[in-house]
């Protein structure tokens, strides 16, 4: 890919930067091995103003989970509702082996961060870099919420004033696993924005795949 121009925000332009509330992230994260991991997460959310605060959930048998665990540190990325990138994020969610880097399985590029170990997503337009500072485990799910240390985002997605310029950075949120569970194979994963709704097949041809298949027919045949 081209090299694209990354800047980063001063801290009073940061909740300007995550605009709107709740959206669809791919988090990276790195293991006490050093091992790079990424997820996609449905719902990513600004849950405090001044300091910026991020909070996600995921469950407690994910790399995600136990990396962020053992290093305290992971980074939102925050996806655009674009094709290639959305078709790219459902790779991120199939059941790759530990260890497996799901960046290279989806043809992402890494970027090293500035304050933190694992790094951004080159191909997302906005970035928060985050220290844990608390988590809490509920019925097999855990939430966990950053503090944000550094952000940055594409050269032209913001104002002089820090807002982000909307149909640049192009919000996302996914629709959820019932949208998948019960549409016909090849399945597809549903993702709204403002202005459209993206229907996108995983790009994917791996063992992965036909396990990730296998268990929404077995969650639609038992509900």
């Amino acid at each position: 890919m081209s090299e694209i121009k990354k800047i980063d925000q001063p801290a009073k332009y940061w909740d300007r930067l995550f605009a709107n509330v709740g959206q669809l992230a791919l988090i990276t994260s790195v293991g006490a091995d050093g091992r790079v991991n990424a997820g996609a997460f449905a719902t990513c959310v600004r849950v405090v103003h001044e300091p910026v605060h991020i909070a996600f959930t995921t469950n407690t048998y994910k790399d995600t989970y136990r990396n962020i665990s053992a290093t305290g540190e992971f980074v939102v990325n925050l996806a655009a509702c674009e094709r290639p990138i959305l078709e790219k994020a459902t790779v991120l969610g199939l059941p790759f082996a530990p260890g497996v880097n799901e960046l290279d399985k989806a043809g992402l590029t890494a970027l090293a961060a500035t304050r933190v170990k694992p790094p951004r997503i080159a191909e997302c337009h906005r970035h928060f870099e985050c220290e844990v500072v608390w988590m809490k485990e509920w019925v097999g799910r855990v939430m966990m919420v950053g503090n944000v240390v550094a952000a940055s985002v594409d050269a032209g997605c913001v104002d002089g004033r820090g807002f982000i310029i909307w149909d640049k950075v192009k919000p996302v949120q996914y629709c959820g696993a019932s949208y998948l569970r019960y549409a016909e194979e090849p399945y597809r994963h549903m993702f709204v924005a403002a202005h459209e709704t993206i229907s996108v097949e995983t790009p994917y041809q791996g063992p992965e795949l036909e396990e990730f298949n296998q268990s929404v027919r077995d969650e639609v045949h038992f509900r």
